[in-house]
């Protein structure tokens, strides 16, 4: 690599009250002219202090920077800085700051009116156009932050230096720049050192990524390089799994300096193989254990869960809010993460020890297809929660086409199909629609409707993953013109009159299952008494949660900034038994709309499991024969959530299977004691699953996209090896290398 900008094994040291201080300690780094670097870490690892040495800001005890050949030890208009704070000029305008720069800059190289178009073009970007005449105190701090980015983005400079610039930005505001800041890097090759702590953030915009080790004496801790080709696209690159595997490193480097060095490491967990390579851990002496135990012993008291503000992290909200952790000896800490990528990460390597799951993904971590280590669910933590919604100007288009069930899931879906249809004949470009991950039940109900109405989810649209609460801005944004997520995201868009919800998911599938309680099968093999205690506390806040006099405290407790953040009225729309379609309609009752507890639904159903896995071999997500089957009774784990029940006098099913799609209304299930009142479960097409034939469901969709030969996936999948469930210790013993 050529080195246009050399930082030689810089070091730096303060004198304090207490001493020297020595803040950086050999930081040797070589950069090209082009690259883009990013650098992360702890706060308090130096991260800006190398870049005001690079700035000039500050000089180097020890070595120093030289670009181009000359040493750098004093600023200049070569190295433009975009601070944390914008530092603007708060007598001059919003044009006035930035022309002030420009002026400085190619006051000989550019004629007045060039000058001119430069600084509106450089507003432009930052989407300030509107306020140019407007004073720093009389505009926002997120819009006083892109002023200042368009200042150093119009001097034009060989390396521009950006201290966490995105930060106290929307997240579109946000998405928008950092689309800005790929193109015109790209445009004009300069050199960019960029401070963030968002992970995506640096693995989406970097060559490479500079991770700092902790301070005092901070250094270079590894370099990351990556190795994604540009142009970038964010949307293509959310189920990368090359990015996600770079996405993951970073994770991982921080979380291994963040990790007390106490902290307890189990290392007596047996790990056995199935035929997808993924290493699982057995957990078949699990009950065994914990009943060993003469007295109860939490392994651990003090947790850290994770959660995505949706109203379906209610059972873990209640449960801290409402003492049930605590009535079990569990302190717990509850982090809200922005997606559901962080949920995996964070879970992976033990930055979380468990955490509100959508109920695919811990599938899709034992079948090898996500980062990390293979996880567990031994609890459902709720049914049904999310909707379909698409923006009013696609939605008046299928009002025009006459359909006169608009308001049911197939009438909608011919609908959607004829604009689909009129689009193609005009040439153009495909819809674009937003799931919130690739293994959840968003995207396989968001297909099964579609694909029901013969619109093929891979040709005749596009398909992106977007985070729950960024939903709302993209719609409004035209960036997508529907999407499936949970609430309140359906009922914000309709409420802000940017949308219609089409179909709740319990339309298309009633009583389906959505989110688990989820954790690292490691961790649960080595915590069998703190994971029965959350199981046990979980249980009796989604009790809790259903009791219906409660529902308005849980709304009110939810709107918190901390947890979903929204208004209580907002919440309250789909939580107290309705729905609100449209703004300009009455809500619309849908008693079912979010169970947690009734009808059985924390039970961790291994039919509902393999339902999972037949989408994700019908849409390509499996890519060679595994035994479905040994899959589900690898991940779902009802044994243990039996223990945790019966433990709470909860009633029990007899099986961990049932067939799905036969019931329209209440029906009764044998259970274990007493019958069990279970909910309707059909799907809106009518077709029915039966556990005993996972492959031939599969076979009998019209429409798929496999990966994986049909018959080879039969082989392994027999209707007659099926018959009774299978014997999870057998199984062990059966695909153990």
């Amino acid at each position: 690599m050529s080195s246009y900008l050399n930082i030689d094994h810089v070091s730096i040291t303060f004198d304090t009250d207490n001493g020297p201080l020595n803040v950086l300690k050999d930081v040797d780094l070589k950069v090209a002219q082009g690259e883009f670097i990013s650098l992360i870490g702890h706060s308090g690892c130096g991260k800006s202090t190398v870049m005001n040495i690079v700035a000039g800001l500050l000089n180097a005890t020890e070595g120093g920077v030289i670009l181009e050949e000359k040493e750098v030890n004093e600023p200049g208009p070569d190295r433009a800085v975009v601070f944390q704070h914008h530092s603007l000029l708060p007598w001059l305008s919003v044009y006035d700051n930035v022309r002030l720069a420009v002026d400085q800059v190619f006051k000989k190289t550019k004629t007045r009116q060039e000058r001119h178009k430069w600084t509106l073009h450089n507003l432009e970007l930052v989407h300030m156009s509107h306020a140019l005449d407007r004073k720093p105190g009389e505009i926002s701090g997120g819009m006083k932050q892109r002023v200042g980015i368009a200042r150093a983005l119009a001097m034009e400079p060989k390396v521009l230096l950006m201290d966490e610039p995105f930060g106290a930005l929307d997240s579109l505001t946000r998405t928008h720049m950092q689309d800005s800041l790929m193109e015109i890097q790209a445009r004009l090759n300069n050199t960019v050192i960029m401070i963030t702590h968002d992970v995506d953030e640096a693995v989406l915009l970097s060559d490479r990524i500079i991770m700092m080790s902790n301070g005092p004496s901070a250094t270079i801790g590894e370099i990351l390089n990556i190795d994604l080709p540009k142009p970038r696209n964010r949307l293509a690159l959310a189920e990368n799994p090359t990015y996600n595997h770079y996405r993951a490193e970073v994770v991982r480097f921080l979380h291994e300096r963040h990790k007390s060095q106490d902290e307890d490491v189990t290392n007596e967990i047996v790990e056995t193989e199935v035929e997808s390579d993924a290493s699982v851990v057995d957990l078949s002496a699990w009950i065994q254990s914990s009943q060993e135990k003469t007295t109860r012993h939490l392994e651990k008291n003090e947790l850290s869960l994770g959660f995505i503000p949706l109203t379906d992290c209610a059972p873990l909200v209640i449960a801290k809010e409402k003492g049930f952790f605590a009535e079990q000896g569990l302190q717990v800490e509850l982090s809200r993460e922005n997606s559901w990528a962080n949920i995996r990460d964070k879970v992976s390597i033990g930055m979380l020890d468990g955490a509100q799951m959508l109920a695919a993904m811990p599938l899709a971590s034992a079948c090898n297809h996500t980062p990390g280590v293979s996880m567990i669910a031994s609890m459902s933590l709720d049914l049904n929660g999310n909707g379909i919604t698409v923006s009013k100007a696609l939605y008046a288009r299928m009002r025009e086409t006459g359909e006169q069930a608009l308001d049911t899931p197939a009438g909608s879906g011919r609908a959607l199909r004829q604009v689909i249809q009129e689009n193609q004949a005009a040439g153009e470009k495909p819809l674009m629609f937003a799931t919130v991950f690739p293994y959840s039940s968003h995207n396989y109900l968001l297909r099964y409707w579609l694909s029901s109405v013969g619109i093929d989810p891979d040709k005749d649209i596009q398909l992106t993953v977007v985070p729950p609460p960024q939903m709302v801005n993209y719609l409004q944004a035209g960036v997508i013109s529907g999407f499936c997520v949970g609430e309140p995201w359906n009922t914000m868009a309709v409420m802000n009159d940017l949308g219609h919800t089409l179909a709740t998911s319990y339309d298309i599938w009633n009583n389906h299952p959505e989110k688990v309680f989820g954790v690292a099968s490691s961790w649960a093999a080595a915590n069998p008494n703190t994971h029965l205690a959350l199981l046990k506390a979980l249980i009796k806040a989604c009790q809790w949660i259903d009791e219906g006099r409660n529902r308005k405290e849980v709304c009110e407790i939810l709107s918190q900034g901390r947890y979903v953040n929204a208004p209580q009225e907002i919440l309250e729309h789909s939580m107290l038994g309705t729905f609100q379609f449209d703004k300009d309609q009455q809500p619309a009752e849908r008693p079912d709309f979010n169970v947690f507890s009734r009808y059985s639904a924390n039970f961790p159903w291994r039919s509902h499991a393999l339902w999972f896995l037949t989408q994700m071999a019908r849409w390509g997500q499996i890519q060679k024969p595994l035994d479905l089957r040994a899959m589900a009774e690898r991940v779902y784990r009802p044994e243990l959530y039996r223990k945790a029940a019966e433990q709470l006098d909860v009633p029990l099913p007899t099986d961990d299977y049932k067939d799905e799609g036969s019931h329209a209304s209440i029906w009764s299930l044998p259970g274990q004691d007493s019958a069990l009142l279970m909910g309707a479960d059909c799907f809106f097409d009518r077709k029915k699953f039966s556990f005993n034939d996972p492959v031939g469901y599969v076979q009998g969709m019209e429409l798929k996209h496999l990966a994986v030969d049909l018959d080879e996936l039969k082989a392994v999948n027999t209707p007659s090896q099926q018959s009774e469930p299978a014997d999870v210790e057998k199984i062990s013993e059966e695909v153990a290398p």
